[in-house]
């Protein structure tokens, strides 16, 4: 189940947390249940974090289900008030202002950690143009992904809607020949066949694009069929 743009309805809580989002609880809906929150954040116009450690709740066509989580694995969530009247000029750099710690998608490795900057230059209509370079850091290695500012080619971020964006992304894996016994060196190896990529989705919250949220899924640095996911929240600067 997956709830993307503005399709979805959010509740939030009193700390202005997730607390569920989809149609609760007839139709399509995943509220949080009794899992734990981490690395949550929130302001007047983002909120992000990651569900852990517990079960979220599910619920399709008002059919119940749970979904256990242990404390590696996680739910991550980036949720806000999309840009009423977006910039039609200038560039502006945005800095990490909070991200959820990646984590591996079967919960077989520690969360590791999140950095990010990104570049914008600003036009009508989608034809904004967006850089971003990002790096994932888990406890055996160290993935790192890169879309330049420019308007064509592959590997870029490229503007969906008035605020959103997406993108795949080439993405550079670094382990030692230890690590993991056996198996990073073989993702390493797709890594550099170019297995190994990064689905990116993001936009832009507040006035005048002031935040930039990011989520992200990769794909074939953990090895085998595991994905690594987390979001990040960026501040736009001057």
């Amino acid at each position: 189940m997956q709830f993307t743009g503005n399709s979805a309805a959010i509740t939030l809580d009193d700390d202005l947390r997730l607390r569920s989002i989809g149609a609760c609880p007839w139709l399509a809906c995943l509220s949080r249940g009794t899992a734990s929150l981490a690395e949550a954040g929130a302001d007047t116009h983002v909120s992000w974090g990651r569900w852990t450690g517990g079960n979220a709740a599910i619920h399709v066509l008002g059919i119940p289900a749970t979904l256990a989580l242990n404390d590696r694995q996680g739910i991550h969530y980036l949720v806000g008030v999309p840009t009423s009247s977006m910039p039609t000029s200038g560039t502006f750099s945005y800095s990490l202002q909070g991200a959820t710690r990646p984590t591996v998608s079967d919960g077989s490795m520690a969360p590791g950690s999140f950095q990010a900057h990104a570049t914008v230059q600003f036009s009508t209509g989608q034809q904004s143009l967006i850089g971003l370079s990002a790096k994932v850091e888990m406890p055996a290695f160290t993935v790192t992904f890169i879309a330049p500012l420019s308007a064509t080619g592959a590997n870029r971020l490229s503007m969906t809607s008035a605020t959103e964006f997406s993108g795949t992304l080439s993405a550079t894996l670094n382990a030692s020949q230890g690590a993991l016994a056996g198996s990073v060196p073989n993702a390493t190896a797709n890594c550099q066949a170019g297995g190994c990529n990064v689905q990116v989705q993001g936009g832009f919250y507040g006035p005048a694009a002031a935040q930039m949220g990011v989520g992200y899924t990769i794909t074939g640095a953990a090895g085998g069929n595991r994905t690594i996911s987390g979001v990040g929240v960026l501040q736009k600067g001057p």
